[in-house]
């Protein structure tokens, strides 16, 4: 099987449909103009010296047009899209650079010292092409996006049938080692969720979707901006979430939303959020953590029917997305399998789950990634007899509806954004006070989980929290710096010296009741 130029085939169908808007430009392409843009990106790539099919381009980049005619000119160009997460500090996006080893690196005008502070510290990219998106700088050694478009043959490239299993672009997601490892993503998977997102909330030509997730994240990419495209929609692109600017559009021609809870709070905390009426809206969707209650019942009462997905970056990402129906009956439930999805909830034994057992999901199906880039025995180990492995905890109910119950790895999620205590703790280590220290997600009402430093300190070495949250800060992006601090006389752990974090999530469980400071 091989998947086609779908933008293509929406250029040759619908020529003059609007595709892209570009809520912070003000620009709008028709998918004639969006081929003929990512066009001019292969073509660029295509004719560098010394680029081949599979070399890799490095994207850090807020999110835009021009991120997605990237995306669909690596495609077109046969080469392989690198996400970067913009929110990384340099320090952390230095080891992914190494890993995907990119010959071109695109950056967006923000991060124009965050990029050249990079390309400095890796000789390999010091002699490969770099791009601005804006005005490059007089005598800077990276060329204008613009200008490169411009100086294109202005020919409209068709990508030529890919087979399921070729990667078109690489997600960075850590392990609970804190290492980043690249989550291949394949054109299969691309395609298959779109299928699976279009079989689960019927979206079609006619969806009008409203992004507001970064596209360094498979949500920002995948819900449900690839399968509207796929399906010949249009996409509004925000290029970083605005509560008012939301609110405004999701009140007028949006049909089509995906938001994380926190991004629904601040929805539901704006003036604007009593008198809106979403008058388009037909399918809202969230997921990332869990929801209060009260949150689903105060659009509840509007007429809103949020229904909860799950999925994860390994899994294209949709596995589940709760059919609305079931959303007003259970709530919390994330229905069951979409599409060509599988799953399994696995006892400790091995064995399968039965109605209300708890035990770790299982998934299986084309949306599932072949594994991470370059690292085969971690892909390997992601597996079970050919079943990914999800560390999460769930179980399903009579009707087969499923519900997620807690996460089996340290693992936490604080605003959408996966957090890896060890990560943290890394660098709690690198603190000359510090003797010992554990990293616990706590709950939090704004966004779903944030971190917990339990720190022992070396005798006669004060530190303040304020301090340890400016050292994590220069060394780790914001969502990941700890916001509560408390110190301790001693940690608990096994005789054989495995920390027991399992006693401090419950000695610790009301932290997320208290002020703690802001990282």
């Amino acid at each position: 099987m091989y998947v086609v130029d779908w933008l293509h085939k929406q250029a040759q169908n619908t020529p003059d449909k609007t595709a892209l808007v570009d809520l912070a430009s003000g620009r709008a392409w028709t998918y004639r103009q969006f081929n003929a843009r990512a066009s001019g990106v292969a073509d660029y790539l295509l004719t560098r010296p010394g680029l081949q099919p599979g070399a890799r381009v490095a994207v850090l980049a807020h999110n835009s047009s021009d991120y997605l005619e990237l995306l669909y000119g690596c495609a077109k160009a046969g080469m392989v899209m690198v996400c970067l997460n913009w929110r990384l500090a340099p320090a952390e996006l230095l080891p992914i650079l190494r890993d995907a080893d990119p010959a071109v690196l695109v950056y967006g005008q923000p991060f124009a010292a965050t990029a050249e502070a990079l390309r400095a510290q890796l000789p390999g990219l010091q002699t490969q092409r770099a791009v601005v998106i804006g005005a490059a700088q007089e005598g800077g050694a990276a060329h204008a996006y613009e200008d490169c478009l411009a100086g294109a043959a202005g020919r409209v490239i068709e990508m030529p049938p890919r087979r399921m299993d070729e990667l078109w672009h690489l997600l960075y997601t850590s392990g609970t080692t804190g290492k980043p490892k690249g989550v291949m993503q394949t054109y299969g998977m691309v395609y298959f969720n779109a299928v699976n997102c279009m079989l689960a909330t019927g979206l079609s030509q006619r969806d009008v979707l409203l992004n507001v997730l970064p596209f360094f994240h498979t949500g920002g990419l995948n819900l449900y901006t690839n399968p509207v495209l796929h399906a010949g929609g249009t996409v509004h692109i925000m290029q970083q979430f605005d509560a008012g600017a939301t609110l405004e559009l999701l009140d007028s021609t949006v049909t089509l939303f995906l938001g994380v809870p926190a991004v629904y709070l601040m929805l539901s905390q704006h003036p604007g959020f009593a008198a809106a009426r979403f008058r388009s809206m037909r399918h809202w969707s969230a997921g990332g953590s869990p929801m209060a209650h009260s949150l689903l019942e105060l659009y509840q009462a509007k007429g809103v029917t949020i229904c909860f997905g799950f999925g994860m970056t390994e899994t294209g990402p949709t596995v589940f997305i709760c059919d609305e129906a079931t959303a007003r009956r259970k709530t919390g439930s994330i229905g069951r399998p979409v599409g060509s999805m599988r799953t399994r909830v696995v006892l400790a034994d091995g064995g399968d789950a039965g109605p209300g057992q708890r035990g770790e999901l299982y998934i299986q199906g084309p949306g599932v990634t072949p594994g991470y880039w370059k690292l085969p025995r971690a892909s390997a180990e992601a597996f079970v007899d050919g079943w990914l492995r999800s560390g999460d905890v769930a179980y399903f109910d009579d009707e087969g509806d499923h519900y997620i119950v807690d996460r089996a790895k340290d693992m936490y999620i604080s605003g959408a954004e996966n957090v890896y205590p060890a990560e943290v703790e890394n660098v709690l280590f690198q603190m000359p006070q510090i003797a010992d220290a554990a990293v616990i997600g706590v709950a939090d009402a704004k966004w779903g989980d944030v971190g917990a430093a339990i720190v022992v300190l070396k005798a006669g070495q004060p530190l303040a929290p304020a301090e340890l949250q400016a050292f994590c800060r220069g060394r780790l992006s914001g969502y990941k710096v700890p916001r509560h601090v408390v110190f301790v006389d001693t940690l608990p752990r096994t005789p054989s010296g495995k920390l027991e974090k399992h006693k401090l999530r419950s000695q610790f469980a009301d932290l997320g009741n208290q002020q703690g400071g802001a990282p």
